[in-house]
């Protein structure tokens, strides 16, 4: 509704130590880290998620878009990105869009996968993001449609990401030239293929960022009990979306869905993990940036302790929009 989204807007807009002012509400502490106050609140005015309660996925879909459309909380990129729409030749129609910022500083090229729990989200509940990622990286970035769950079961997004580095290479772009990214369960797809790629003895894309990673289909570790109900994403949640993907029982002894069978001989791309403290992921990606630092892999991990699951796309919070920026001038030197 147009009121909430002035609300909302005049929430963005005033400093944190102006609410205070108006708004009591207590600071959360836990594991010795502090809640971003404003971060708080607008968890604190978010309803629930109910995504285990519902059986018609695509009328969710479609809800969850047009709310997103309605009251964005991502900023506008600060400068215009062009983009370009491929369709990627397959039995389904797979959009792939390209971002090219004015300015290109780097020859490579960034493929990334939006989040949503392979459930949910498209380019377009990504694309303020992905476009701003464009310019801070100076980079063109392609940003795939991959077919979701639970209509298509592991490992069809995965065929879908390496159809689109196929594509990318008939294109001229040579998968060592190619950097993976993605958030959440695209983080898991972004790890997933670079795993894929190694165990088939396929050239190695130039690195990877992983943005607040599931790699853990038990849900079970810490800060799954600790952040799994009243932080956005929630473990009941959790649970659903790794049920919606799975094929088999099967699937869970393959390191390409299970990231917790990450063996010590693989071979994988330079890496930056991203993590957040209060995620009921976090502790997955700590544990998986262990993992790879054990087989070998050059890896390197930034934990953002005050910031929550899906931050990158509120960046109409200012600690949200700090810490996305941070780390993307890290993932800039990777690239």
């Amino acid at each position: 509704m147009p009121y909430r989204r002035i609300l909302l807007n005049i929430f963005f807009l005033l400093p944190a130590w102006v609410i205070r002012i108006f708004v009591w509400k207590k600071d959360v502490y836990i594991r010795g880290q502090v809640l971003d106050f404003k971060s708080s609140l607008l968890i604190a005015m978010t309803p629930s998620s109910l995504l285990t309660k519902v059986d018609f996925v695509d009328e969710l879909r479609v809800a969850i878009n047009e709310a997103r459309i309605a009251s964005p909380v991502s900023l506008k990129p600060s400068k215009n990105v062009k983009t370009f729409d491929h369709k990627l030749p397959s039995e389904e129609t797979i959009l792939l869009r390209e971002y090219e910022p004015n300015t290109i500083s780097t020859q490579k090229v960034i493929l990334y996968f939006h989040g949503g729990g392979y459930v949910l989200g498209d380019v377009m509940t990504h694309d303020r993001w992905v476009s701003t990622m464009a310019n801070i990286l100076e980079a063109k970035i392609f940003s795939l449609n991959y077919r979701l769950a639970p209509e298509n079961k592991f490992p069809k997004a995965l065929d879908d990401s390496c159809m689109a580095i196929e594509w990318l290479n008939n294109l001229g772009h040579e998968t060592s030239n190619i950097s993976l990214c993605g958030d959440s369960a695209g983080a898991h797809l972004a790890a997933s293929t670079s795993n894929h790629l190694s165990l088939n003895n396929k050239p190695m894309p130039a690195s990877q960022c992983l943005i607040y990673p599931m790699t853990d289909p038990s849900c079970s570790s810490e800060s799954h009990n600790l952040f799994g109900d009243g932080y956005f994403l929630t473990n009941d949640t959790m649970i659903w979306f790794w049920e919606q993907l799975k094929s088999s029982n099967r699937d869970n002894e393959d390191i390409r869905f299970n990231l917790r069978n990450f063996p010590t001989n693989l071979e994988n791309p330079k890496t930056l993990i991203i993590t957040a403290g209060f995620d009921p992921l976090s502790d997955e990606g700590e544990e998986y940036a262990a993992l790879l630092n054990e087989a070998g892999v050059s890896v390197e991990h930034i934990h953002y302790p005050n910031m929550f699951h899906g931050f990158v796309n509120m960046t109409k919070l200012k600690a949200a929009k700090y810490a996305a920026e941070d780390f993307l001038k890290d993932y800039k030197k990777i690239l």
